[in-house]
């Protein structure tokens, strides 16, 4: 094997001449160091801000979410035995989920209401990561319920806490168009003001704990819907605790956080697979060089071929020269790529070179995650791809027939 690998070298990186095909070689070398390299970066920015935005999206939607839960007792029961005694389940609470109006200062939101309706008073604890103003532990004022509502909520309402803002409910809207008259509506003070960094969460979702609101709520017959929303404690294990919960309680609706943002995960995944697929072709391109050089040396090394076959080497010998060319080549690439990716990230991790506002964004540089699955993968794909290139080339310089190159000379 030895001495294939130094007749490869000597094919690749001629010391006597310097033609067209060692150009071109030097060419598919250079290619497959900028294709992985570009790749690993790219992937690992990409795994950063999905990171980011999962960390979002986790941070306010439940991990799991039971809906449809028939009108009955004992299935509440029974799901509430269940989370109790399952070890991986964090917290769970039952959740009232409502479409109210808030008015003040003559502006006007349609909100969707999360209203805690179990005894599980630290549920919404979550939001302590994310308030801005206020508190959370606060569930009523006098005799009036807190509410708690995000940062761009309360702009569009120009409202701080401890202010009150009115609720209108779907109820006093019909009986005022009814009757013509203005609509009653029911009183709240905002007790915080939250800030999730995702627009949608922000000013579409409120948050309350309190009886009061119950009680507001029951009086004013609004149509709700009840669901049991559960935060596990390892996220690795969410599609099995998912497959769990729906296994043990098939008359119900059990979604996890990617089912509930399906259209934005779907949306993260096909971002990622198609940036993935357009500069692997730079790759492609440089492993197509190394197919066109070697085809190429075939040509230029006939006589080469037939001495060596002449003196005794076998078409096995010959092949393995050429396999270990590509071999080589997309060896030196991949790993070379993947060292100067790898640098490039960790210099970005450390020394941010590339900054950004983080007076408008939630970071101050372009944040990078390396994930060595996706590396170590990217390298080896690589290096299989270069061998596989090389692979119809071998098999044809196998093949020459002795007497008819050894003539032509």
């Amino acid at each position: 094997m030895i001495t294939e690998i130094k007749i490869a070298f000597r094919y690749i990186f001629s010391r006597h001449s310097f033609n067209f095909i060692t150009i071109i070689n030097i060419l598919s070398l250079i290619g497959i160091i900028v294709g992985v390299s570009a790749l690993i970066i790219v992937i690992s920015m990409f795994n950063a801000f999905q990171d980011i935005a999962i960390k979002q999206i986790v941070g306010f939607d439940p991990h799991i979410q039971i809906s449809d839960i028939p009108d009955n007792s004992s299935v509440y029961n029974k799901i509430n035995n269940f989370l109790k005694n399952n070890s991986g389940v964090d917290k769970f609470a039952t959740i009232q989920n409502s479409r109210v109006m808030f008015f003040k200062n003559n502006s006007l939101r349609v909100v969707n209401m999360k209203l805690l309706v179990s005894d599980k008073k630290d549920y919404f604890d979550f939001l302590n990561e994310h308030l801005l103003l206020g508190k959370t532990s606060v569930s009523q004022i006098g005799n009036l319920p807190c509410i708690l509502i995000g940062a761009n909520l309360a702009d569009a309402l120009h409202i701080l806490p401890p202010d009150t803002m009115h609720i209108i409910f779907a109820k006093n809207i019909e009986q005022s168009l009814l009757t013509y008259q203005l609509p009653t509506f029911s009183n709240a003070v905002v007790c915080g003001i939250y800030q999730s960094n995702v627009k949608d969460y922000d000013i579409n979702y409120a948050f309350s704990s309190s009886p009061i609101m119950q009680k507001i709520v029951a009086e004013n017959n609004l149509q709700t819907s009840n669901t049991i929303e559960i935060r596990i404690k390892d996220l690795g294990k969410l599609e099995s605790m998912t497959n769990n919960i729906k296994s043990n309680f098939p008359e119900c609706k059990v979604e996890s956080w990617k089912d509930l943002n399906k259209e934005y995960y779907n949306v993260m995944q096909f971002e990622r697979i198609a940036t993935t697929s357009i500069l692997g072709l730079i790759v492609l391109v440089a492993v197509f060089n190394i197919f066109s050089s070697l085809t190429m040396t075939i040509v230029e090394k006939r006589k080469d071929i037939a001495v060596l076959r002449a003196i005794g080497a076998k078409a096995n010998f010959i092949r393995k020269i050429y396999l270990l060319e590509g071999s080589i080549i997309g060896i030196i690439g991949a790993i070379s790529g993947g060292i100067i990716g790898l640098a490039l990230c960790y210099g970005q991790i450390h020394y941010k070179w590339f900054k950004i506002d983080d007076t408008k964004y939630i970071m101050d540089s372009i944040p990078v995650l390396v994930r060595y699955s996706d590396v170590i993968a990217i390298v080896l794909i690589s290096i299989l791809i270069a061998i596989l290139s090389a692979y119809y080339p071998s098999i044809r310089a196998s093949k020459f027939t002795i007497s008819d190159n050894l003539r032509e000379e």
